[in-house]
């Protein structure tokens, strides 16, 4: 019996702890509990990554089902809002509150840095005072879980920052296991959102600055035009019939009327645009034909400014291609040419924009974030309108192609830069017709090219300052003669059969009668004495190689020779640079620029059209004596009996200029284009100096068509106050 009970008391012990174990092991092999931080955490990193279909396995059928939400639903509202907002970037992570863990979630938790990317933070114990508040949620019902964190949506127009509150309930599912789910409802999108809310985005768009002259008076700015278009439901039974009618008013095919009233979003009701007219009443005979006024941008002078301000045109789609900053819809409007498109950042302003929530209704409910536009800058030029349109009228007139540039001499200040033929920007920004484009497309005269800014030979208008040249090297005096006979000269027979031709058969000849007459021989004897680098070094000093800071019209710097041969090491390149020809390329900015300093005692002032830019100073290049010297002779172009400006000695003052034709051609013996070139400026008020180019005065008088050209302009302005 003794050895029985001992045996019993020995299993004791034993069974004991084989109850402890299974009752261990029958613990331990229970499903783990599950943790609402892990939906948190899952929460927070499909947020990051925009992965909306995930984010929708998360959250409760029953707060879905009240918001009537499916997936497609969910998934749709989501992107839209995103989207529409431009949203480049999610940033979400917990509250510094809720950084730490709690009872309810004894494991590692998530916190959301840059999309895509997690930060693990070790659990610690729960002492804050948010854990105390979760930990005593949990005790009074241990199925809801509340949690809050911070979210950073980075938008087009900013970072948009909210904190949002996540509410978890501990669901069961069928097959007894739990799980737990987040109740969505709208304002986990945007906080302030509410069933049948709404995200409204807006763009804000700047005024595009206006570009002003000298006075204030607008050369660009907003205007209205009168715009037609069609009421399709309006044309009447024979629909066909009308649109050819209204083709032939209009002057457009009927083809393209058909193309427009034929997109996808017109409707019988709505008016449709086709173009710009200057009428203000629709003839009676036109059914279905409306006008509404618009407001556009708009050119006061026209064709006598279109080269020099441009024109605006709604963007392309090379022109998004090319704009690698994002910043152009198709909707804007974007310089194309001139100052329009040179100046296009500071004209343009910034855009901006508004993300409000709406109600059901679209009536605001709040403002999500705005960014004011900025309105773009005004631009005033030196420009004086009167002089521009003056200017272009007397170019123009004669139907011929050209430029002509006036300024002041003494603050380098342009008056006027006129080119032709031109073009109509007001046409360029409503649209031409097909007609309007056929008639610029053949013309011969090429109406788009700005030729202020062409480089054209200079021809002996170079003469004055080649004269100068020799005057500081001392190699030419104004009375120093040469010996001339007939019309053509070489140096010697290694010009082989090159020749030096002139007009008139003069001899001696000294300074002042070659610039008189204007006499090649003179200036390429005096040049090939002089040498090539004697001859660089005094006219480079003119401005060659420089722009004079004009970068918004894209000058190109003047040469006086090709880059292989810029050494002038051959005597004939020297002779024919001497009096402009050669390979000297000058545009008429440059060729006005380099007459200021027989203006100024010997100052080279350069050319200024932005008002407010910063210029450089003055440059003294010649000598006062120099100067005055090369301007003496210059008067006696115009007042001389023969001179080849003598034409102009009956206007008052002191006009001093200098004439030039410069022929263009291939080869030696033939008979090439000739442009006329004119520079004068008046010697005794000194307040402008105009400089122009005619091209094409073959047969027409050479450089004497461009002076009677400008003669009337010229007694004009010296009437003038």
């Amino acid at each position: 019996m003794k050895s029985k009970r001992k045996l019993l008391y020995g299993l004791l012990p034993i069974l004991f702890a084989g109850g402890i174990g299974m009752y261990l092991y029958m613990q331990n092999s229970k499903p783990e509990e599950p943790k609402p931080q892990t939906t948190v955490n899952q929460y927070i990193e499909h947020l990051q990554k925009k992965e909306f279909g995930q984010l929708y396995s998360l959250m409760s059928p029953a707060s879905l089902t009240e918001a009537g939400m499916s997936k497609e639903q969910f998934i749709e509202k989501y992107n839209a809002i995103y989207s529409g907002m431009q949203v480049s970037a999610v940033k979400a992570e917990l509250t510094a509150a809720n950084t730490t863990g709690t009872e309810a979630d004894s494991g590692a938790q998530t916190t959301g840095t840059e999309s895509g990317t997690e930060t693990k933070v070790e659990s610690q114990a729960t002492t804050d005072k948010e854990g105390t508040n979760q930990a005593e949620q949990g005790a009074s019902n241990p199925d809801l879980y509340q949690t809050d964190y911070d979210i950073q949506l980075t938008t087009f127009l900013g970072e948009v920052n909210e904190t949002h509150t996540l509410n978890l309930v501990r669901q069961e599912l069928e097959d007894g296991s739990k799980v737990w789910q987040i109740n969505w409802k709208p304002s986990l999108i945007l906080s302030d959102m509410v069933k049948g809310s709404k995200v409204r985005v807006k763009t804000l768009f700047p005024n595009r600055g206006d570009i002003v002259d000298r006075d204030g008076l607008p050369l660009a700015t907003q205007g209205t035009m009168n715009e037609w278009g069609i009421v399709p439901e309006k044309l009447g039974e024979n629909s066909d019939q009308m649109i050819a009618r209204i083709a032939e008013h209009y002057k457009v095919s009927v083809e393209a009327i058909q193309k427009t009233l034929g997109q996808t979003w017109v409707k019988p009701e709505f008016f449709v645009p086709m173009g710009s007219t200057e009428e203000f009443d629709v003839p009676s005979s036109l059914s279905g034909v409306a006008l509404q006024s618009k407001e556009i941008r708009y050119y006061p002078l026209g064709e006598a400014a279109a080269h020099l301000i441009g024109y605006v045109r709604k963007a392309t789609k090379e022109d998004l291609d090319k704009d690698t900053k994002g910043y152009y819809r198709a909707e804007d409007w974007i310089g194309k040419a001139g100052l329009e498109q040179s100046m296009e950042k500071q004209l343009r302003g910034e855009r901006g924009g508004l993300i409000e929530i709406t109600d059901e209704a679209g009536n605001t409910r709040s403002e999500l974030i705005r960014k004011d536009a900025v309105d773009g800058k005004d631009v005033q030029l030196s420009i004086s309108s009167a002089q521009q349109q003056r200017l272009y009228q007397t170019l123009a007139g004669g139907g011929d192609a050209g430029a002509m540039v006036m300024m002041n001499p003494k603050d380098g200040n342009m008056l006027a830069m006129v080119s032709a033929p031109s073009y109509n920007p007001n046409k360029m920004v409503t649209g031409l017709t097909q007609a309007e484009w056929d008639a610029y497309s053949a013309n011969e005269k090429l109406p788009f090219i700005n030729r202020v800014t062409t480089r054209y030979a200079p021809g002996s208008t170079f003469k004055a300052i080649t004269a100068a040249a020799g005057l500081m090297e001392k190699v030419t005096t104004p009375d120093k003669t040469h010996e001339i006979s007939g019309l053509q000269w070489r140096k010697n027979d290694s010009w082989g059969g090159y020749y030096v031709k002139r007009v008139k058969s003069l001899s001696p000849v000294n300074m002042v009668d070659a610039l008189v007459y204007s006499d090649n021989i003179y200036f390429a004897m005096e040049a090939t004495e002089m040498g090539s680098a004697k001859f660089i070094e005094g006219i480079q000093k003119f401005g060659f190689g420089d722009n004079f800071g004009l970068d918004e019209l894209y000058l190109k710097p003047s040469q006086y020779a090709n880059e292989a041969h810029r050494d002038l090491s051959s005597e004939v390149l020297l002779a024919d640079t001497s009096y402009g020809q050669g390979e000297m390329l000058m545009s008429p900015i440059h060729l006005a620029t380099a007459f200021t300093p027989f203006v100024n005692e010997g100052k080279l002032v350069k050319p200024v059209l932005i008002v407010g830019k910063e210029t450089p100073d003055p440059e003294v290049i010649i000598t006062p004596d120099v100067a005055n010297t090369v301007t003496d002779a210059l008067k006696q172009v115009v007042s001389r009996q023969g001179g080849t400006a003598h034409a102009l000695s009956s206007i008052a003052g002191g006009l001093a200029g200098k004439t030039g034709t410069a022929e263009l051609k291939a080869k030696k013996g033939e008979q090439g284009q000739e442009n006329g070139f004119f520079v004068t400026f008046d010697t005794e008020s000194p307040s402008f100096l105009l400089a122009a180019v005619i091209e094409e005065v073959n047969g027409r008088g050479g450089s004497h068509y461009v002076v009677d050209r400008l003669k009337p302009f010229l007694e004009k302005l010296q009437l003038e106050p």
